[in-house]
């Protein structure tokens, strides 16, 4: 029953769009074939029409291209041989010229063999431009690798600084509140992106395991710099945990890392499981120091 409905579907379709989808599913079948493949096709195609002007100057030489009848078999074929990667190639030197049927052989053969070569070339030109793309691709995501642990760096450097503020003076400024607050919406920010490193927003580029190796340990000596910062704080006596935008940014930040981690390591085709189980260690001593910090 299934099939006579499909039967009778597809016979309500117009026989002008049966053709056009016909005709794109053999257009699209000649352009996925291989280079060799197409070269191949060409120089057939250049023979079987080298062959058939041949045949012409010997059974219809007034069909046939030029004065072939009056030539030696071997020359009158090299001669059509000849002709015919010209006409293949529409170069048109008019030594040789059609006359009768010849000339209806030598437009089908123009117009197949320069499809033919339009789409080598087409292809040719497209691999190009895809390797490109996925050089571009590539030197985009680096940059933006290079950029991440430079800012993973900066957080880090920034926490130094409101650690030696909170030493030295006990309390914290304005300033230096701000910028804990910058370098937790920061931190959020960089480890959003990690796991589009590995071909999660991109087709061309994952990073090798040089790269992952100094990229966990730069999220490894952030998250040691942000425990050690509030650790300073606590000694301090300093009350970041009663102050509502630091605990609001710290628990966004853990939410974050919480739902990142397991598609980082899930993504990871290194599996360099002792880093992870650092990076892991570090993320519970900051649930258990927040969830300890929190009123009962």
């Amino acid at each position: 029953m299934y099939n006579i409905y499909i039967n009778m579907h597809s016979s309500t379709v117009p026989n002008h769009h049966r053709e056009r989808r016909n005709l794109a599913w053999h257009l699209a079948t000649i352009t996925r074939q291989s280079y060799t493949t197409l070269f191949l096709a060409w120089i057939a195609l250049t023979a079987t029409f080298a062959l058939a002007y041949f045949l012409l100057s010997h059974f219809a030489p007034e069909h046939a291209p030029g004065a072939f009848a009056q030539m030696h078999p071997l020359q009158a074929f090299l001669n059509s041989l000849y002709y015919s990667i010209i006409t293949a190639t529409s170069t048109g030197y008019g030594d040789i010229f059609p006359q009768g049927f010849s000339k209806v052989l030598a437009s089908i053969q123009t117009i197949s063999s320069l499809m033919v070569f339009a789409i080598f070339v087409t292809k040719l030109v497209s691999s190009q431009q895809e390797i490109a793309l996925q050089e571009v691709h590539k030197l985009t995501f680096e940059d933006i690798f290079h950029n991440a642990r430079e800012d993973l760096f900066i957080i880090r450097r920034d926490l130094d600084g409101i650690i030696d503020d909170a030493r030295r003076h006990g309390k914290l400024s304005e300033e230096a509140w701000e910028n804990l607050f910058i370098a937790f919406k920061q931190a959020q920010t960089l480890l959003q992106e990690i796991p589009d490193f590995y071909n999660g927003g991109n087709t061309f580029y994952t990073i090798d395991a040089r790269r992952e190796q100094l990229l966990l340990e730069a999220v490894h000596r952030t998250l040691h710099r942000i425990n050690k910062a509030l650790d300073v704080l606590s000694r301090a006596q300093i009350d970041w945990s009663g102050h509502p935008q630091c605990m609001k940014d710290l628990k966004e930040l853990m939410r974050i890392f919480d739902s990142i981690t397991p598609l980082w390591q899930e993504r990871s085709p290194y599996k360099k499981k002792e880093a992870f189980a650092d990076i892991l260690d570090m993320k519970r001593q900051m649930h258990e120091r927040i969830g300890t910090s929190l009123p009962i």
